[in-house]
């Protein structure tokens, strides 16, 4: 085997022609790596056995929720698309010595196998011990249970063998390189992702239950919460400065302003704030509370997409091996580019500028849980949900969903989507057995459709502004079409 590359790191700007990054799909579905693995792979999914890939990003998951659980993943939402793009990446660059084009991320071809080797079962072991080794990178904590996984696949945990001429050794060979290079990449996970930049917010901290006008220095910036005494900073300040996936440079994404504080665009938003928080309907709380996601991070909702996708057009492993791995690249950039603009702009949550605009005067407005709308205290204005600690422009369930919905559109050549959600009555965690009054089902025809009510579930929360999603769903589309069109040289074997 020849000495390990650089690793491969040519990037492709954002806004690739649509003509272009038709040819690069239809170049890389026509990728094979031998009609009899590709028949084999054929049969597997058409009998409807969830392939391997299915599975350990169903085991991702999983562990993210068990995290979530334990540490309250709302405060670090970005920490979920970084732990689906390394064990996708780990996943892809292992798979790749079993393809006949594609090349890895960091060592290129150089673990490329002969054709003879290039079979189903080879694919299934290395995509096995890949995703294996990715996990117990990322949540060492829980290696018994990514234990029990491979060996329920007929793996053996005690195989570390990084003999490139087995397929172990071969995804072993491969991860090493992708943890090596995230290792340094800025997110601090060896330090549980403490913050690394000295962030420190302009403004004091405020009361949860309301808001003291005298104390803010600048109500467009953002102010930290009281809870009971205690004061969350700032969620991971530094995952703006996270080395990219797939993107060059973060900032190039960068959305335009916000707007000021005596503008007129924040004194329409300020106002359709108010009214969504006083005429909420049970539908409206239901979409609020569904896009919430309170038991993961946001890419773990928008993988479960992509589950749909895989499970509706019968995928084989190879087309889910390349499908997550462009989504999860998109994702994990994305993330990036939404937290540094959070921290570049630092601005303001809906709810200390409402109390701080509407402070003194008496509003109509949502008064808590199951107390329904009624005039209180301008200064004690509350969105519906909970307003997390950290900046509100952009939004990153805006980002996410955008980037998610414009990736798997490039991936399968269509918006189609066709899944869908039936609250039950009484369901809502925040009005539990009251609210909704009876089932309410929502269903997304096509996958801009869940986007925009990702995001817009941000606006019936009162979580964030319009322009956040706004500006928040261009910024993801964007960092799409780049990420692709940098994913898609990689499978054709082009980077």
């Amino acid at each position: 085997m020849r000495p390990s590359r650089t690793p491969i790191n040519h990037r492709r700007r954002a806004g690739t022609s649509a003509a272009v990054v038709a040819m690069l799909l239809g170049t890389a579905l026509g990728a094979g790596g031998g009609t009899a693995t590709a028949a084999a792979e054929s049969g597997e999914a058409t009998r409807g056995e969830d392939n391997v890939v299915l599975q350990w990003n169903q085991a991702a998951y999983d562990a993210m929720v068990k995290k979530a659980a334990e540490t309250n993943g709302l405060k670090r939402p970005p920490l979920g698309s970084r732990v689906l793009a390394i064990v996708h990446t780990c996943i892809y660059d292992a798979w790749v010595a079993y393809d006949a084009r594609a090349v890895g991320t960091q060592l290129g071809d150089d673990l490329r196998q002969p054709s003879y080797k290039r079979t189903l079962a080879n694919r299934k072991t290395a995509v096995d011990y890949a995703a294996y080794d990715a996990l117990n990178y990322l949540f060492p904590a829980y290696k018994s249970d990514f234990d029990a996984k491979l060996r329920a696949l007929g793996q053996d945990p005690a195989n570390t063998s990084r003999d490139t001429r087995t397929a172990a050794g071969v995804a072993h060979t491969a991860c090493d390189a992708v943890i090596a290079d995230r290792r340094t990449d800025g997110s601090n996970q060896e330090n549980e992702y403490a913050d690394t930049t000295g962030y420190t917010p302009l403004n004091p901290p405020q009361d949860m239950s309301v808001l003291d006008k005298s104390t803010v220095v600048d109500p467009v910036r953002w102010t930290p919460l009281s809870i009971n005494g205690v004061v969350p900073p700032f969620a991971t300040p530094q995952w703006g400065n996270v080395k990219p996936f797939a993107i060059k440079d973060p900032a190039a994404f960068l959305p335009p302003p916000p707007p000021a504080y005596r503008s007129e665009k924040l004194k329409a938003d300020i106002k359709t704030m108010m009214d969504y928080n006083a005429n909420l309907t049970d539908r409206q709380k239901v979409i609020a509370e569904y896009w919430l996601e309170n038991r993961e991070t946001p890419a773990g909702h928008q993988n479960k997409w992509a589950q749909y996708i895989s499970r509706r057009d019968h995928h084989t492993l190879s087309e889910d091996v390349k499908m997550f791995f462009t989504l999860n690249l998109a994702m994990a950039d994305a993330g990036i580019v939404a937290w540094k603009s959070k921290v570049h702009y630092d601005y303001a949550r809906p709810m200390t500028v409402i109390r701080y605009n509407q402070s003194g005067q008496q509003v109509r407005g949502y008064a808590g849980r199951g107390k329904g709308t009624q005039t209180i205290a301008g200064e004690t204005w509350s969105p519906y949900v909970t307003t997390p600690p950290f900046a509100s422009y952009v939004s990153g369930h805006a980002v996410w969903g955008a980037t998610a919905a414009e990736s798997l559109k490039l991936w399968t050549g269509s918006d189609k989507f066709g899944d869908s959600y039936t609250a039950k009555a009484g369901s809502s965690t925040y009005e539990p057995g009251v609210t909704p009054a009876s089932d309410v089902t929502l269903k997304w025809d096509t996958l801009s459709e869940a986007a925009r009510e990702d995001g817009l579930s941000r606006v019936y929360g009162g979580g964030h502004w319009t322009f956040d999603i706004d500006e928040g769903q261009k910024v993801g589309r964007n960092v799409a079409k780049a990420t692709f069109a940098v994913a898609m040289k990689y499978i054709n074997g082009t980077a």
